[in-house]
């Protein structure tokens, strides 16, 4: 596997071409910390400290110092990363000429933390580029706020050329969420809780209404509106419940018991959350999804939503890993973290380096599908798994960990080139928008339709 002394020098390149700063001591500090973060891949203080690079020997109080002193920097934060990040993202996913960028919303509790987080939807995973902080429990009336926040500001650097759409769960739907939505101009598909207001027809009704003659495997759609009156926001409602299909690795004997356990455990969780409402609906609506959206059509609606799952892996890849530890430890982590301020400053830096080794995986994967990665390179990649099924984020960390030797010149030469991409890439924008309260007329809500293959 490549030593920090070998990595270092590409992910200077790569924090250079990404332009976060120019004063050359941060310059300096920010790549031996991101360097640290991928050559023993693990957020832990302990692994960051012992990968430091250093010209001369040093305590390990010390090297704690120099980790600590990380997180009262300016570098790592949402304010300062977002812009350069949101550039870098687009310029490795390249998307064509008027094609619909997917960014996922979703939060990860890590402990006394709530982290909220915005990303690029690429090759099943989400880089993310904007995050906002809160401690758990949610203060009151900061939950809607910190989430219109952080797409804000990932929407002030947002080129106003590339058409977006978001996607969420159903704990983030409000007034104000699909506002500030509409305000950045901004597509939307977010799945609604079944005690939603919604309108259709003229008629307001709770968001259950529309399960009634909904049919399993067909998904509908009609115009509708999130809540009513004045300030109701206009959209469509898809509702639908899709046909149950395993990959054939899930249908054997075992993966169905642990489905049939899983199943059981969610029951179990429903009956006890829900045991003081009557009638206890959760059991049936869960197994429905109404979504609201800027799509004009429920296919277009479905295969949208379908990508927020991307966010699941990329936290999964950020806590423990795919089989809990092999993981970068963000949860015991953040868990241990004294504020918000260090919270934040430790997601920056999963960010980066989440962005870094993402592209490796996804050139790798790139490469063996197109037969054009070296033979010594292909052969080492064929030693890692019998099935294929390895995720852009968990080649990269497989390739950075590699014990043989046969990709240490490959690796330097596919982060030089991608350092090389996003020097040439556009420069960062900005965006001003006019807060939601000197709002008084609504203009249509933005439709962004993916181009048809």
């Amino acid at each position: 596997m490549p030593s920090p002394i070998e990595l270092y020098p590409v992910v200077v390149v790569w924090l250079q071409a990404l332009g976060l700063t120019t004063h050359p001591t941060a310059l300096v500090a920010l790549a031996q910390l991101v360097t640290a973060l991928l050559a023993h891949q693990s957020l832990r203080p302990s692994a960051l400290m012992r990968a430091l690079l250093s010209p001369i020997d040093v305590p390990a109080a010390q090297r704690y110092r120099r980790v600590r002193r990380s997180w009262d920097r300016p570098w790592l934060t949402s304010t300062w990363l977002t812009p350069s990040l949101v550039r870098a993202a687009l310029a490795l996913v390249a998307p064509p000429a008027g094609w619909t960028v997917h960014l996922a919303l979703d939060s990860v509790r890590c402990g006394p933390w709530e982290v909220f987080t915005v990303g690029v939807v690429w090759c099943g995973r989400v880089l993310p580029v904007g995050w906002g902080v809160l401690p758990y429990p949610w203060p009151k009336k900061r939950f809607t706020p910190t989430v219109c926040a952080v797409v804000r500001q990932v929407a002030s650097a947002w080129p106003s050329d590339v058409p977006a759409h978001l996607v969420a769960d159903r704990a983030f739907p409000g007034r104000l969420f699909f506002e500030t939505l509409r305000t950045v101009g901004w597509g939307w598909t977010v799945r609604l809780q079944a005690r939603s207001s919604v309108t259709v027809g003229g008629q307001r009704q709770w968001a259950r209404a529309l399960l009634t003659g909904a049919r399993e495997g067909v998904w509908t759609l009609v115009a509708g509106t999130y809540g009513s009156g004045p300030q109701a926001v206009p959209g469509r409602l898809v509702v639908g419940r899709g046909l149950v299909v395993l990959p054939a690795h899930q249908r054997t004997e075992g993966s169905l018991r642990h489905r049939a356990r899983q199943f059981a455990r969610r029951q179990q969780h429903l009956a006890s959350k829900h045991r003081r409402q009557a009638p206890d609906a959760s059991q049936e609506t869960d197994r429905w999804v109404i979504l609201f959206t800027s799509h004009t059509t429920a296919p277009a609606a479905s295969g949208s939503y379908r990508l927020r799952w991307g966010t699941e892996g990329t936290y999964r890849d950020a806590q423990g890993g795919w089989d809990g530890q092999h993981g970068w430890d963000l949860e015991p982590v953040l868990t241990r973290a004294r504020d918000a301020m260090h919270v934040e400053r430790l997601v920056g830096l999963w960010a980066l380096g989440a962005m870094i080794q993402t592209w490796i995986g996804q050139q790798l994967a790139q490469q063996v599908a197109t037969a054009t990665a070296p033979a010594a390179v292909a052969a080492v990649v064929a030693q890692w798994t019998t099935t294929g099924r390895l995720s852009v984020w968990a080649r990269g960390q497989f390739a950075l960990q590699d014990r043989s030797g046969h990709l240490r010149a490959w690796l330097v030469q596919t982060l030089t080139a991608g350092a090389q991409h996003l020097a040439t890439a556009p420069p960062p924008t900005e965006h001003t928008f006019p807060p939601l309260a000197s709002r008084t007329t609504h203009p249509a809500a933005p439709v962004h339709q993916q181009p048809a293959a």
